[in-house]
């Protein structure tokens, strides 16, 4: 299965739609760790030094296969934005038990339907490859 494209799904919690966030290998496998409940390094750094993840949004694509997040950091009584890859932005989240959000503004853009996500244009949107573990936004 060399070459083959791997995803993430993220489905709207109250809605219908879908957004399919590529990830390498290596992701992958970091987000199934997190799935699991096993805590990575920045998670544990950032507990260490007081902190902790608020929520994890994606909030934009610069292409179809590179999605922009942002962390939200809960450090004393102050929230801090941190900007990350979506990849970054999800594993800490899952990690530490935090929400995740999508904009709507990309929802409506690149969101996709159940039956899309197995239709066609799922395919063409990430390769070829299985749909992946679908996680609520």
């Amino acid at each position: 299965m060399r070459g083959m494209a791997l995803g993430l799904v993220l489905a709207e919690l109250h809605g219908t739609r879908r957004l399919g966030i590529p990830v390498s290998r290596v992701e992958a496998a970091l987000i199934e760790l997190a799935l699991h409940g096993s805590p990575g390094p920045g998670s544990m750094a950032l507990e260490a030094l007081g902190g902790r993840v608020l929520r994890a949004s994606i909030d934009g694509a610069t292409s179809p296969r590179d999605f922009r997040g942002h962390l939200s950091l809960g450090i004393g009584a102050q929230e801090v934005r941190v900007e990350t890859g979506a990849v970054e932005a999800l594993c800490l989240a899952l990690q530490t038990g935090a929400s995740i959000v999508a904009e709507p503004v990309l929802l409506d853009s690149a969101g996709i339907t159940l039956e899309e996500l197995r239709g066609r244009r799922a395919r063409n949107l990430l390769d070829g490859a299985a749909p992946a573990p679908v996680h609520g936004i």
